[in-house]
């Protein structure tokens, strides 16, 4: 099945930054023609280097950003080596359940593990929304019939079929052409991948992505109602 590539314009993360994030926050912004400056995703959407105990960006930090925008959030994940099973089963009882679990997961963890729940936390508070669910191609087909931009999280070496590139990486995925999709990629600009090599990538990392798209109608955007995802 093909999906006509949504147009957006490839933005290039600084050379030798941890900049993907940023980069794929610009490129989705500037779809739904949002009047965000570079400068300004750069200076909210906050990076961090690996001495700090945590890495790169994170999408409950860009969800917090696109929230206080009026854009409607969801990050879906499968995240089960980061997120326990009481985690997972209090997410299906609602927002309440979730942060009362998190909070007890969160005296587990060691300090960068601490922070990043804190994260968590203060995104679901501020209105956004998780997804636990196993990661499907097809939830993504469904996105993007809707003229939806994804924002993925994958393991570099596996996109890039290269054992040195050893990280988590973000790229937006944008359309589909026979096997194989049309991405954004800042790093190395790379246009299209196999669907088992983006699905295998996706998967190794946890199956994270985001979706974000603005509560008031835009031009490019007449009505969006959120489409019923495949999970």
């Amino acid at each position: 099945m093909d999906i006509t590539p949504l147009d957006i314009e490839l933005v290039r993360q600084d050379p030798h930054s941890n900049d993907c994030l940023r980069a794929c926050a610009l490129m989705v912004f500037k779809y739904f023609d949002d009047s965000t400056e570079k400068s300004d995703i750069w200076r909210k959407l906050h990076v961090y280097k690996k001495h700090s105990g945590l890495s790169g960006g994170y999408f409950s930090d860009l969800g917090i950003l696109a929230i206080s925008k009026n854009y409607n959030v969801t990050i879906s994940h499968y995240a089960t080596h980061w997120w326990n099973k009481d985690v997972l089963q209090a997410a299906k009882k609602g927002d309440k359940a979730l942060i009362k679990t998190l909070k007890e997961l969160k005296k587990q963890k060691d300090w960068a593990g601490k922070k990043e729940i804190a994260k968590s936390i203060s995104y679901i508070k501020r209105g956004g929304k998780y997804k636990i669910a196993y990661p499907k191609l097809e939830t993504i087909n469904e996105l993007l019939i809707h003229r939806l931009p994804v924002i993925m999280n994958v393991q570099a070496e596996n996109l890039y079929q290269e054992p040195k590139e050893k990280y988590s990486h973000s790229v937006v995925v944008t359309g589909k052409k026979s096997d194989k999709y049309i991405i954004r990629d800042p790093y190395l600009a790379v246009e299209e991948v196999d669907k088992d090599e983006l699905y295998y990538a996706w998967v190794r990392n946890g199956g994270w992505m985001i979706m974000l798209y603005p509560k008031e109608k835009t031009e490019k955007v007449p009505a969006i109602k959120q489409p019923k995802l495949i999970f």
